[in-house]
């Protein structure tokens, strides 16, 4: 297979063999490594975030409810979200909603954004027990390619406008 590679080195001695050699050896490794760089690298991830209400021009939902705060652990950053869409369900006192959500985030010595998804259930009374799964859709600057999900558990306090929950998951980057 290599042999047309190697052709323009006939004829030169043991000099022009060892350059075609070195020639393809250096090929394969070009070849290889660039694969590899092309498989994501995934990690778990587990920690803590805390957020809050956000009102005004800012807030671009198409149901007039905003959302940001701040992830602690192994995602370290602020984050934006917008609420899509609240329904009511046959449980009472529970909505489900969407949210596009933005993660100024550093996670493993690299900084950028992630771009994610969310949908989740909450419940309005009580407590205010949240459950939110976070698909992680893309991302900038040294996360850009990011992919992933990260399951979140907590509390929303409607009548203060706060919250915090536990998160965990995966994030790979490529």
């Amino acid at each position: 297979m290599f042999s047309k590679f190697s052709k323009p080195f006939q004829g030169r001695g043991k000099l022009g063999s060892r350059v075609a050699a070195f020639a393809l050896a250096a090929l394969a490794l070009l070849v290889g490594s660039s694969a590899a760089q092309a498989q994501p690298q995934c990690r778990r991830v587990h920690g803590h975030y805390e957020e809050h209400i956000v009102s005004g021009p800012e807030c671009t939902s198409t149901v007039g409810l905003c959302v940001a705060g701040t992830y602690k652990g192994r995602i370290h950053g602020t984050f934006f979200g917008a609420v899509n869409s609240l329904a009511p369900t046959d449980v009472g006192e529970v909505l489900l909603f969407t949210t596009d959500s933005t993660i100024h985030a550093s996670f493993d010595g690299k900084e950028g954004d992630l771009i994610i998804k969310n949908a989740g259930a909450f419940q309005t009374a009580g407590t205010g027990h949240i459950v939110d799964l976070q698909y992680i859709v893309g991302g900038t600057g040294e996360l850009s390619g990011a992919s992933g999900v990260i399951r979140a558990t907590g509390t929303f306090d409607s009548a203060t406008g706060t919250g915090e929950s536990d998160y965990e998951g995966e994030i790979c980057v490529p």
